[in-house]
C-alpha cells in the first residue's frame, strides 16, 4: 500500500496540469471578414492553484491579422446578469452572467475582467491598461489566450461554473460571430443579439497538490503503525 501510495504521489507531482478542450465546427460564422479570426476551432481551459486561462484556437492567424475581440462570458453563481455583459455586446447569458473577460488581439494586446454586482462596473476589476499583475493576454499564430487569477472571478479549487466563448468584431454593437457552445452559425449580421450556449467546467487542483494529498496519506499510514 505505502509503495503504491509513492509512486501515484510521484506520478502525480510530474504530471503536466490537466487541460479541458471544447471543440467547435469550423466554417460556422456568416463573414469571412478577417481570413478566420474569427471562426473559433477550440477552447482549451487549464487552471492551477491560482490562474485560470482560456486560450482559443482559431482558424486566421491574429499575428497577420489582429482586429478581433475575444470573449468568455460565466455563470459561477445564483442570480447575475441575464440580459447583458461588462461590454455592453449584444450578447446574454439567461442563466446569469457573474463574470465577463474581453480581449483584444490589436495594440500589443490587452483584456479586461469584469465581476457582476449589481452592475458592471467601470472602470473593470482589472484590466491590462491599469496595470493590473492578475491577468495577461497573449496571441501567437492562430491561437489567442487569457488567463486571470481565481480570485478575480470569485473561484477556487472544486468549484464549477458554466461558461461560453465568442469572438466579435472591433465595433462596439457587434455580436457574437462565433460561439464555442454553439456548433452552427451564432448570427446573421454584426450587430445582431444572441444568447450564450453554455460548457461547463471544474476548477480542478493542479497535479502538484494532488502528489501532496497522497504525500500527507502515506505519512498518516505510516504513523498509524
Amino acid at each position: 500500500m505505502k509503495r503504491a501510495l509513492a509512486i501515484i504521489a510521484l506520478l502525480a507531482l510530474a504530471a503536466p496540469a490537466q487541460a479541458t478542450i471544447y471543440n467547435d465546427s469550423a466554417g460556422d460564422i456568416f463573414t469571412g471578414a478577417g481570413g478566420g479570426i474569427l471562426d473559433i476551432l477550440s477552447v482549451e481551459v487549464t487552471n492551477d492553484a491560482t490562474d485560470i486561462s482560456f486560450k482559443f484556437t482559431l482558424a486566421g492567424d491574429v499575428d497577420v491579422t489582429d482586429w478581433g475581440k475575444y470573449m468568455v462570458i460565466i455563470d459561477s453563481a445564483p442570480g447575475g446578469d441575464s440580459v447583458g455583459n461588462g461590454w455592453g455586446r449584444p450578447i446574454s447569458m439567461p442563466s446569469g452572467a457573474d463574470s465577463w473577460l474581453g480581449g483584444w488581439a490589436d495594440s500589443g494586446n490587452g483584456m479586461e475582467v469584469y465581476r457582476y454586482n449589481a452592475g458592471w462596473p467601470f472602470p473593470p476589476n482589472e484590466a491590462t491598461w491599469n496595470g493590473s499583475t492578475t491577468i495577461a493576454a497573449t496571441k501567437s499564430g492562430f491561437t489567442f489566450t487569457m488567463t486571470t487569477a481565481l480570485a478575480n472571478l470569485n473561484l477556487g479549487i472544486g468549484d464549477s461554473f458554466t461558461f461560453d466563448a465568442f469572438t466579435s468584431g472591433g465595433g462596439g454593437g457587434d455580436g457574437a460571430i462565433d460561439s464555442l457552445g454553439n456548433p452552427n452559425q451564432q448570427v446573421g449580421d454584426w450587430g445582431e443579439h444572441s444568447n450564450a450556449n453554455p460548457v461547463s467546467y471544474t476548477v480542478v487542483p493542479e497535479p502538484a497538490t494532488i502528489g501532496l494529498i497522497a504525500l500527507a496519506g502515506l505519512a498518516l499510514i505510516r504513523r498509524r503503525r
